[in-house]
């Protein structure tokens, strides 16, 4: 991909072949032993809040470090880890073309993109895993909107156990939100980012939507007078329709949210708990993931999810193998096989983003490219990249300079990744 366009920000912007071909055939079976805790010391920005932690250079601690400024929930792991090994296959002589024409090599691209911890999962063994400054293999770090995935994958599973209908109107699980944009959609539209929402993005405006709510969501502390809104909710039942009634695909984090709030309602437990009991503790994490809560325990389920870097690969590597872990079948076929397959690219293609993005879709809070790959994708960065047609998962970690956009990471990333999977074809 070589084309550019206009920058963007997604959210919260307040605040060369020449590996020989026996190398490339070459397998070491060595196990990959889970990680052990290892202290890095590293030192909190003097000034450090939940007012500034998204802003440089406060968020090249903050972001892995969550759970020191706000209160968390655990998203628990097994009793059994899923192994890895170690595979042998070149990748740091790639070059990797940037949004502005410019060349890098592999390890040069990780670095000036400020990646935290990349890792290459090839065939089931680990064949590139590296941590940049400060983050190590047991470091946690938020995956900002690749928390949806997370979600998505959770309220799917829900459904294929007949826990939810995804054809039933919103409001049947959710009737407090009568009037609000959510009335008149099917479940099946918050899983495919489909309602029309009116969302205004200016976030340092106090009427604005967003800034609304950053305040109630207390993902961002905001000073000034209290949030008018009681809770999240209160907030979601003031949420209108929106005006463009053309755009039928508008990716807006409060669909993900409202999707947290049916799972709570189906299963009468906390998100974190039934991300657990359907994915994570089947998944065979080496660690429990954890999400940021609000001072009222509300779980912001679209962008506050964390974990290490290996067990990102787990999840993205039980999409790959079907709901599979180890040969046993742990989650429904029929949900990965139903993300694997996409959602409309004919919806996605009105878009703004479908009309720099040609033949991508989006389904059940998975992005999915114009080829067999699909991915989640964070601000600032975070990647979790699934290539079925070469067996690979790629989990890419950063704490960009600037909030992602379409030249700045978009382009850069899927280079990246388009690189790496030519490679292992």
């Amino acid at each position: 991909m070589s084309f550019k366009f206009p920058l963007f920000i997604i959210i919260l912007t307040l605040l060369s072949f020449s590996a020989c071909e026996q190398q490339a055939k070459e397998t070491i079976t060595t196990e990959v032993a889970p990680a052990k805790k290892v202290t890095v010391e590293e030192t909190r920005p003097e000034g450090t809040t939940k007012t500034n932690w998204l802003r440089p250079p406060y968020k090249h601690w903050a972001i892995k470090n969550v759970d020191k400024l706000f209160p968390v929930a655990n998203i628990a792991k097994g009793a059994s880890i899923a192994k890895l090994e170690k595979g042998s296959t070149s990748l740091t002589d790639l070059k990797i073309e940037q949004f502005d024409g410019k060349i890098y090599g592999f390890e040069e691209h990780l670095d000036s993109n400020r990646t935290d911890g990349f890792l290459v999962i090839n065939k089931g063994k680990i064949i590139y895993e590296k941590y940049f400054g400060n983050m190590t293999a047991t470091s946690p770090h938020n995956w900002f909107s690749v928390s949806k995935s997370l979600t998505g994958l959770t309220a799917a599973i829900l459904a294929a156990e007949g826990k939810i209908d995804l054809q039933k109107p919103t409001l049947d699980y959710m009737p407090e939100l009568k009037g609000s944009a959510w009335d008149g959609t099917i479940v099946q539209q918050l899983m495919d980012m489909e309602v029309n929402i009116h969302f205004d993005e200016a976030y340092n405006n106090p009427k604005s939507d967003a800034y609304k709510f950053a305040k109630v969501s207390h993902f961002v502390e905001i000073p000034g007078p209290p949030s008018k809104f009681a809770t999240v909710l209160d907030y979601f039942k003031s949420v209108k329709k929106g005006e463009n009634h053309e755009e039928l695909f508008h990716y807006v984090s409060l669909n993900t949210e409202v999707l947290g709030m049916i799972i709570s309602k189906v299963t009468g437990k906390k998100p974190s708990e039934a991300m657990s009991e359907k994915v994570w503790s089947k998944m065979g994490a080496e660690q429990d993931g954890f999400i940021m809560k609000n001072p009222k325990g509300y779980e912001l389920v679209s962008a506050a999810i964390n974990s290490n870097l290996r067990d990102a690969g787990r999840l993205g590597q039980l999409m790959l193998n079907d709901g599979k872990v180890n040969g046993q079948q742990v989650i429904p076929a029929s949900v990965t096989q139903a993300i694997k397959k996409g959602g409309s690219v004919e919806k996605f293609a009105q878009s703004k983003r479908g009309k720099i993005f040609k033949n991508f879709h989006y389904t059940n809070q998975w992005w999915h490219t114009d080829k067999a790959a699909f991915f989640a994708k964070g601000l600032f960065g975070q990647w979790i990249y699934v290539d079925p047609t070469t067996e690979t998962v790629i989990v890419k970690f950063t704490t960009a300079d600037i909030p992602t956009s379409t030249e700045y990471d978009w382009m850069n990333n899927m280079n990246l990744m388009e690189a790496i999977v030519e490679r292992l074809k």
